[in-house]
């Protein structure tokens, strides 16, 4: 059951279309919970259980992404985001963390629909609903890729619960 789906995903061929706009990255895009960043005109953010990730050539997250051959989407959002209040936000976020924040966190709040958006899809849906969503690419996409999966707060917070685990056990 898919709690969003996509339609006419492009394959990404030509990694310099992400350069120039906005995209939610979104990894993992076959797993339950995904895990989601942000580009801004070809620099990457993203909140991760381990730190942050702030602007990174997309470039080289794509080279990652690519490589590890990860299920990605990447959805253009329409609408101008001043970079310094990317930036801003990113800063007061240390990392993702059980009962605190994810990695929708900052995002949301760049938005500013941080108070009723819970999860991936209601983000997506919230765009659709506005007609902001743009072009759709796709990378290492499974071929029966249709969509979001759909899943609830406990499985996000069972994955940073998880991830927190593992990141400490490697520390």
């Amino acid at each position: 059951m898919y709690s969003f789906q996509f339609d006419n995903i492009t394959q990404l061929k030509d990694f310099q279309e992400l350069n120039f706009g906005c995209y939610l990255c979104i990894w993992y895009a076959d797993k339950i919970p995904p895990h989601i960043g942000i580009s801004i005109n070809g620099s990457y953010y993203s909140l991760k259980v381990n730190g942050k990730d702030t602007a990174i050539p997309i470039n080289e997250i794509v080279k990652i992404i690519d490589k590890k051959k990860i299920c990605t989407v990447f959805v253009e959002i329409p609408i101008h985001i001043d970079c310094v209040e990317v930036e801003r936000i990113f800063s007061r976020y240390k990392c993702a963390k059980e009962g605190e924040s994810t990695c929708l966190s900052p995002i949301t709040e760049m938005y500013s629909v941080n108070n009723q958006i819970d999860m991936l899809a209601d983000l997506l849906n919230y765009f659709q609903g506005k007609q902001q969503i743009g072009q759709l690419f796709g990378l290492n996409l499974i071929p029966d890729f249709k969509g979001i999966l759909t899943y609830n707060k406990k499985d996000i917070e069972a994955r940073l619960k998880q991830l927190s685990e593992k990141s400490t056990r490697n520390v």
